[in-house]
């Protein structure tokens, strides 16, 4: 018998899967870890948590499992992205991972944009210059600490962080790499012109391997802090958005999915090279591939800022959600009138505004918890239409919409969103999100499958489908074109905000 590993280190937790063949779970776990955010709009993470979380999930899945170590015949990992970690020579971490939701380098935008403008960025790497991104981030490292920076080996993001720390081998995967603003997507290198504008060099960049290229075996030390076999095989793994496209099926023309935890992804298919300025370009896990999205920064977020702020002195977090959903559906039963901006860490796609805050609109003296609990859904559901919004400028066409993650486990939530946006959307039987495409890579890799596209052909199934309800759809249209005005009305008080420390 064979078996793989998918670990994903999303934003807050880490979610490991031991499958079997045919990518059937046959344990799983997960840790949670902290997002520490010193100032606002600031947003880092100790890279040792995610290895702490690693290792002991993969300890937990072998003890329930009693798979012999031996074998787990591949690995692969994905994550959050992108990130700004910093390594010496050593494999040591000089500072803590800068990660997607930091927005500390405005200061590094504004001087890009005088000295080498937006057009030339988008040119390049085929994504609009934001803070997002690493090309930003890294030039805040190197203007902010320089000392610091002559101790840099490489540069790593989150999931090459833990192959290192698996093979002690330096590296990023394709996808990483289209997304860090930094790589020449029409020349596939790393950007000459980019580095030079940041004082920086390339040579700071690790070697770049295809999602399911070989970066070596799992290491002595690796294997006694894990409890894995040495002769089990890491591959380069992939953006956690990539290889949730994979599995529900997102990775040619035509195709759409929405990836919903933390931040929220709606994603894109095509074949070839496809650069779009309102939303952001991510090579998929197939070679000459495209997966233009409309990222969301804090939708489930929002939800977790709520929980944690506002509802966590009463109830385990563990069992928070499912009690937010049974006292929406009990004293929120339809449209809320309120508004609710969800820009919690600024905002990505489409907007693309670092300053954006988080924002209840119309609460009154009668107002109920659970009421802004839903205006939490409903507002992250707008965002949601914003960017569908955007694709149809465009000329991408709606259709089949599925909806895979974390947050498409609440059914009041999915109602919500099926209503914004006036269609029905479909959940697939198989939704582990990231760690399930890394399983169809996986399987490919053992020869179980062709390629890792056969493999999500044979498994993706709708177990349901969520229709609107019918008499909410006119209320959002309502609600939604305030929602859109409102962020319009606030942006330079938004603007202004940022500048009080």
């Amino acid at each position: 018998m064979k078996y793989s590993i998918g670990i994903d280190i999303g934003t807050t937790t880490v979610k490991c899967i031991l499958f079997g063949e045919g990518v059937q779970v046959v344990a799983e776990a997960g840790r949670e870890y902290k997002t520490l955010l010193p100032k606002a709009s600031w947003a880092q993470q100790n890279p040792e948590d995610w290895w702490k979380g690693v290792a002991e999930s993969i300890r937990s899945i072998l003890t329930e499992s009693r798979v012999a170590p031996e074998d787990i015949k591949v690995i692969s990992v994905s994550s959050q992205a992108p990130a700004v970690l910093p390594m010496t020579k050593e494999g040591e971490p000089l500072h803590d991972a800068l990660i997607w939701m930091d927005r500390r380098s405005t200061k590094e935008l504004e001087i890009l944009e005088e000295k080498i403008g937006t057009k030339k960025v988008y040119e390049i790497t085929g994504n609009r210059l934001d803070t997002y991104f690493t090309l930003t981030e890294l030039m805040w490292f190197l203007r902010n600490h320089p000392d610091m920076m002559k101790k840099c080996h490489k540069i790593l993001q989150v999931n090459g962080y833990i192959n290192y720390k698996l093979t002690e081998v330096f590296s990023i995967d394709a996808t990483h790499a289209s997304l860090t603003q930094l790589y020449d997507v029409h020349n596939n290198c790393w950007s000459e012109e980019l580095f030079e504008a940041i004082g920086g060099d390339t040579k700071i960049m690790p070697d770049i391997y295809d999602c399911m290229d070989v970066i070596g075996h799992v290491s002595k030390k690796a294997a006694e802090e894990t409890g894995l076999s040495t002769k089990t095989v890491v591959l380069g793994g992939a953006v956690d958005a990539s290889a949730a496209a994979l599995e529900v099926g997102v990775y040619g023309d035509g195709s759409i999915a929405e990836m919903t935890g933390t931040s929220s992804v709606v994603m894109f298919g095509f074949d070839g090279l496809v650069t779009c300025n309102e939303l952001s370009y991510l090579r998929g896990v197939k070679e000459n591939t495209t997966i233009l999205f409309g990222a969301m920064n804090t939708a489930g977020g929002s939800l977790k800022w709520f929980r944690d702020a506002l509802y966590g002195g009463e109830t385990p977090q563990n069992d928070a959600y499912p009690r937010i959903n049974k006292e929406i559906e009990a004293g929120a039963k339809n449209p809320t009138g309120l508004i609710f901006l969800p820009y919690m860490a600024g905002e990505r796609a489409p907007i693309w505004d670092p300053n954006a805050r988080g924002t209840f609109m119309g609460l009154n003296m009668n107002t109920t918890r659970a009421e802004m609990l839903r205006a939490v859904m409903e507002g992250t559901s707008f965002a949601l239409q914003d960017n569908l919004d955007q694709a149809i400028k465009t000329g991408i066409p709606i259709r089949d919409f599925i909806c895979c993650g974390g947050c498409s486990k609440s059914d009041i939530w999915l109602k919500i969103k099926a209503s914004v946006i006036g269609q029905e959307i479909k959940i697939p039987s198989v939704n582990l999100g990231a760690p399930g495409g890394l399983g169809y890579m996986n399987a490919a890799f053992m020869g179980e499958y062709k390629t890792p596209e056969d493999a999500s052909r044979a498994a993706l199934q709708i177990k349901k489908i969520v229709e609107p309800v019918e008499e909410w759809i006119p209320i959002y249209k309502e609600l939604y074109q305030i929602y859109l005005d409102s962020y319009q009305s606030l942006k330079s008080q938004f603007a202004v905000l940022a500048q009080i420390k």
